[in-house]
């Protein structure tokens, strides 16, 4: 699979993932104590609840790492579609990425747009390659990255 293709299909899922992680970040931001335990509450695995759960606020910068790498993987996808892509193939790109796991219904939205099957394949495809230009990594890229990583 190509990799523009790839972050388009995922492109949605990673958007929502990472407004929940935000939004699970400013909800532990907000607990400005966490719930205490007494060992007089009935059962006995309520301090390995309240550990854990002291333990996911002290740890909220884990969340900004997450936060970071999505929001920094689908901004490139977005800007590069908006910059690269002429208004047909955007088009085609957000309907591909509207159903990423239902091709029928993809195909539905696209004849209703005007597009045919063909019609609407073709341009993906074409919208795929000139994404693949920037998104993909190339070997020469790999090396790279990884030889800037020993150095450092």
């Amino acid at each position: 699979m190509k990799e523009s293709k790839y972050q388009v299909l995922n492109w949605k899922r990673w958007k929502a993932t990472a407004i929940l992680l935000k939004e699970t970040k400013k909800e532990l931001e907000n607990t400005t104590q966490a719930i205490s335990y007494s060992n007089e509450l009935p059962g006995g695995s309520h301090k390995t609840i309240y550990e854990k759960y002291n333990k996911l606020i002290e740890n909220l910068d884990k969340y900004d790492e997450h936060i970071k790498m999505y929001d920094t993987v689908v901004d490139f996808l977005e800007e590069s579609i908006t910059k690269l892509l002429n208004e047909k193939q955007r088009e085609v790109i957000i309907i591909y990425s509207n159903y990423p796991n239902n091709s029928i219904e993809r195909i539905n939205e696209a004849v209703k747009k005007g597009y045919s099957q063909a019609t609407f394949y073709r341009i993906a495809d074409e919208a795929f390659d000139i994404l693949d230009e920037v998104l993909a990594l190339k070997n020469r890229d790999v090396e790279r990255i990884l030889k800037a990583e020993k150095e450092n």
